[in-house]
């Protein structure tokens, strides 16, 4: 998912960000539990909510499990940019007659 370069930072980062939405969840849920028998319904609402954001972070993120290291790194399509760029030819400096 992330080019080798960062690799352990964006996933440590990834991570840290996803520990500490779900450590205040408990606080979350019960600040926004209501009274009665009914309380547990904004507490599923926050759940679901919090379900369906990472549904979509799954779906949308980039499958790499048959993926070469170039090909994440993106190091193949530099080196294909290359060898079809033509080669530019020195320019040739004009002495001045006079």
């Amino acid at each position: 998912m992330f080019p080798t370069r960062v690799r352990l930072s964006g996933v440590a980062i990834g991570t840290q960000i996803g520990f500490a939405i779900g450590g205040f969840a408990p606080t979350a849920a019960a600040a926004i539990a209501g009274a009665g028998a009914d309380g547990w319904v904004p507490v599923a609402a926050y759940v679901l909510a919090s379900s369906v954001i990472a549904a979509i972070a799954i779906a949308t993120a980039r499958e790499t499990a048959h993926m070469t290291l170039r090909k994440i790194d993106g190091r193949d399509e530099r080196a294909a940019a290359r060898a079809v760029a033509p080669r530019r030819e020195p320019a040739r400096e004009r002495v001045a007659s006079g």
